[in-house]
């Protein structure tokens, strides 16, 4: 009998979800943390171990976002980056970003073993390889580069993989887990001595000192954004960061894989395995694509979906999700103060699909800068530095590619009303001038919103798989009623009438 696909998480499908309360009163503490994912929570934790008392407010549940629907890899390999980044940075902070990776594989272990979390952590050896020729200098070029970076990188032709490789990149001493168990229980050891865990308490406003819920408010010294990127136009990070999206799946598959393995080539394949209900599971994931761009969509989630199966017999497809994540203009995440004067927020971004290690190390220096502690990192990951040249060409192309993706939204094409949508069909319609983000159901239901995105009036697009309306500019996603999922905007989308 074929197997149900369900479109959500993997890992939020068969985990259960923790219970926090709502911010219904007004509280102080000294630092507010806004997003329960792995930056708000490694943040809190290491700042409660500190002594300081921290509130997390969750618009959501805590760790079934972001984080949640991540490959959760825990690893220092970040595909050919180092080269990258040692061409644009230089080796010094090169061998920053490296020792900060590294430093967040322990410091995940760490909690993991301090407070006993049950989240199926299982050291492997990450990879990146490619089985083109032509890409044998750069994978030899990356191993050397991350050699004299001091990771414990090293140059390998055999992978494990059911498939022969040209040449590949072996990293040691990593691990993986589940995402949404380790943020779960790791959120579980925050409550008491005068710190808090809120759930389903969206952020509506927010000052330096302090934020604003519907039923409630937060004061406090500082406040932290750990919001993917920061709400609103805090430091203008949506001009400094573009959104990706990729389609993740699950499959089961016949056999544990020895590592967790990424191609270096174009289109990417990403794998891992997981053990769950006696059966191993490979999460897959491939190339990325703007956000809302629902032909492109269907182009990865065929793509990841027929190498899966081809390549590693791997049954029908169990789960099928879009993740979302942020790269730099410089390939360098943006972690600290959002602004060197004025309104300060700590803030962190742009993690370039690789947030696990990022997101521990982000959180590891935020909370040192929240009491006035110096960390070494920040001189590379700095969010108020002066970007380099060299990323604009490339933030400039995915700026093209938004704006392409915009004016074809404009454009007239079928359907052109309401009556015209067939079951399941998603359509961006011009109704008395008004652009409406219009989606009919199975049932026949039309539901229908203001097809402009309330953070800076970009058109959104359809999400074909999780069946959410999310913005090409600058990665807002909403639910079908106009709800926000995550930001940077914070106010639903519009009603169909006043757009």
């Amino acid at each position: 009998m074929r197997e149900t696909v369900r479109n959500r998480s993997y890992w939020n499908a068969i985990a259960e979800a923790p219970g926090f309360p709502a911010l219904t009163e007004n509280l102080t503490v000294e630092v507010a943390i806004i997003g329960g994912g792995i930056v708000g929570l490694t943040t809190a934790r290491r700042l409660k171990d500190k002594g300081i008392t921290v509130a997390v407010i969750e618009a959501l549940k805590v760790g079934r976002q972001v984080t949640g629907k991540s490959t959760a890899k825990i690893t220092s390999q970040h595909s050919l980056r180092y080269t990258t980044l040692k061409k644009k940075f230089g080796a010094t902070r090169a061998k920053i970003y490296a020792d900060a990776q590294q430093a967040a594989i322990t410091e995940i272990k760490r909690l993991v073993t301090r407070y006993d979390i049950d989240c199926d952590l299982e050291d492997k050896a990450a990879y990146v390889y490619t089985c083109e020729e032509k890409r044998v200098v750069e994978i030899e070029k990356e191993a050397q580069v991350a050699r004299n970076l001091g990771l414990p990188a090293s140059l390998v032709r055999e992978t494990g993989l059911p498939f022969s490789v040209r040449a590949a990149i072996r990293y040691d001493g990593q691990a993986q887990f589940h995402p949404t168990k380790y943020l779960a229980q790791l959120a579980r050891t925050i409550p008491g001595d005068g710190c808090h865990v809120f759930e389903n308490s969206r952020a509506i406003d927010w000052k330096p000192t302090q934020v604003t819920t519907d039923q409630g408010a937060i004061n406090a010294r500082h406040v932290v954004m750990a919001t993917h990127l920061p709400l609103g136009q805090i430091g203008f990070y949506y001009a400094q960061a573009h959104p990706q999206a990729e389609a993740v799946v699950a499959a089961p598959i016949g056999s544990v894989l020895n590592g967790m393995y990424v191609s270096a080539e174009q289109p990417t394949h990403s794998i891992r395995t997981h053990g769950h209900g006696g059966r191993i599971f490979a999460i897959a994931t491939g190339p990325s694509f703007t956000p809302g761009n629902t032909d492109d969509e269907r182009e990865c989630f065929a793509e990841i979906e027929r190498w899966l199966i081809d390549t590693f017999d791997a049954g029908p497809i169990a789960y099928r999700w879009v993740n979302e994540d942020y790269s730099s203009i410089d390939s360098m995440p943006f972690v600290g103060w959002s602004s060197s004067r004025g309104d300060r927020y700590l803030i962190a971004t742009g993690f370039g699909a690789w947030g696990i290690t990022n997101g521990t190390a982000a959180g590891m220096i935020l909370a040192d800068l929240a009491v006035g502690e110096n960390n070494t990192w920040l001189d590379a990951f700095d969010a108020t530095r002066v970007k380099p040249i060299a990323g604009g060409l490339k933030f400039i192309a995915e700026n093209i590619g938004v704006a392409r993706h915009l004016i074809a939204g404009y454009l007239s094409r079928k359907p052109k009303s309401f009556d015209e949508l067939a079951p399941g069909q998603a359509a961006i319609l011009k109704v008395d001038g008004a652009r409406i983000a219009a989606f009919k159901d199975e049932h026949g239901k039309v539901h229908a919103v203001s097809a402009v995105c309330s953070h800076m009036g970009c058109l959104v697009g359809w999400n074909e798989n999780d069946r959410t309306w999310d913005c090409p500019c600058h990665g807002s996603r909403f639910e079908l009623n106009g709800e926000v999922l995550h930001g940077p905007a914070t106010k639903p989308l519009g009603s169909p009438i006043s757009g």
